[in-house]
């Protein structure tokens, strides 16, 4: 199980941060706070549509990151710097989920 925690940080412009007890997954925090925030709909889609057997593999592609999916595990792309990340496809489904139910409710005017 990964062990992690979503923060708020920033006054004027919070954001949830996610913070990862192992330091392998900070590219994945990276991408949480870059794309999930305004993709989490989607992301969350293309994440599911692995996890309920609709599609065999899958893929997401945002403004600086992209998903490579497959049931057990998602590969997290930085596309400017090359760097990847491997975390479980489940996990990740969970957390952005987290993340963007979080930031629907921080952004709510």
């Amino acid at each position: 199980m990964l062990k992690y925690k979503i923060e708020i940080e920033g006054k004027e412009n919070p954001l949830p941060v996610v913070k990862f007890e192992d330091k392998k997954y900070e590219l994945a925090a990276t991408f949480l706070l870059g794309e999930a925030r305004n993709f989490g709909a989607e992301i969350i889609a293309a994440l599911g549509e692995v996890t309920d057997g609709k599609k065999k593999t899958g893929a997401f592609a945002g403004n600086v990151f992209s998903l490579e999916i497959t049931p057990k595990t998602t590969t997290v792309c930085d596309d400017i710097s090359g760097k990847e990340c491997e975390i479980g496809t489940q996990d990740l489904k969970k957390i952005v989920e987290e993340y963007w139910a979080g930031y629907k409710k921080l952004t709510k005017k």
